[in-house]
């Protein structure tokens, strides 16, 4: 501790400490810095994680909405309660907060502290796993979670469902890299337009990468934010200049009951699966506006 304090007093003062001669007296600076990059780096803070499921019509039923598929082709959605999803697990990478800062910690580089430079919001996929950069940060517990669109929480676009989360005890200083999410299975159970609709998704994973600053650092007030929106699983979007419309395509069997899984209705059931993965579209980190911590 003695040796930290000195550096940080050193560093503070650079200019005016006193080193062995007049040769070696940059070299000495450098090794100061290294060394206390290397202290910074090493420091771990506790964050916790708000994953959310919602929809965005702004009100307390996240149960039920409407879209529509062409417009103005409306289509009643009813979440039943039977719904669940059965996790498997959610991670974080992290990144140094600034190129400077990125410093390897493996025991052959300890006594040199060699800098590594990566562009914020990248993961550094060279660095050792028994790096604070190269680890992965686990914030979801693992089981099955149902009741899935019944309220316990709001948010900006109004009600929402807060999964229960694992604070991260030791999650380092830096900025969000990305956060992987994994499932055993989704089951939903619901009603459109009056038609019982089964869907299967089986195992899977979703990386979510941020579009702003994430900072991860001492003195943050609130939760790292994850959105999970079961209502835009359904949405129409484009693809290439292409529409495709899922609730379009699934109207063409009513009436139902109707299951899609990776056997039964394969078209549906693999425009799920790629709605999954779009980016932004199920799954996302909220945008960032001034003054709004995320």
């Amino acid at each position: 501790m003695k040796n930290h304090m000195a550096l940080i007093l050193c560093l503070g003062l650079v200019s005016q400490c006193t080193f062995g001669s007049v040769g070696d007296r940059e070299e000495e600076k450098l090794v100061i810095l290294q060394n206390l990059i290397f202290f910074n780096n090493n420091q771990t803070i506790p964050i916790g994680t708000n994953l959310r499921s919602y929809d965005d019509q702004a009100d307390d039923n996240i149960n039920q909405f409407s879209l529509t598929s062409p417009s103005p082709t409306s289509f009643n959605i009813s979440i039943q309660s039977s719904t669940y999803i059965n996790w498997e697990t959610g991670s974080y990478r992290i990144n140094p907060p600034s190129q400077i800062l990125g410093v390897s910690t493996t025991s052959s580089e300890r006594s040199t502290a060699v800098a590594k430079t990566h562009t914020p919001f990248t993961v550094p996929l060279d660095l050792p796993a028994d790096d604070l950069y190269g680890k992965t940060y686990p914030f979801l517990n693992a089981g099955t979670i149902s009741n899935i669109t019944q309220f316990n929480s709001t948010m900006e676009t109004g009600a929402s469902f807060l999964f229960s989360n694992t604070k991260v005890t030791n999650m380092p200083l830096g900025v969000v890299a990305l956060a992987n999410v994994s499932w055993e299975e989704i089951y939903i159970r619901m009603t459109v337009n009056g038609n019982d609709i089964t869907i299967l998704l089986p195992q899977g994973n979703k990386i979510i990468t941020p579009k702003c600053k994430i900072p991860i650092k001492n003195g943050r007030s609130g939760n790292v934010e994850i959105l999970f929106s079961l209502s835009s699983l359904f949405q129409d979007r484009t693809v290439s200049g292409s529409p495709v419309r899922f609730l379009q395509q699934l109207s063409a069997l009513f009436p139902g009951p109707i299951v899609i899984s990776k056997v039964s209705n394969v078209s549906l059931y693999n425009i799920l699966q790629q709605n999954l993965q779009a980016e932004d579209i199920v799954f996302s980190f909220p945008g960032c506006f001034p003054g709004v911590e995320r």
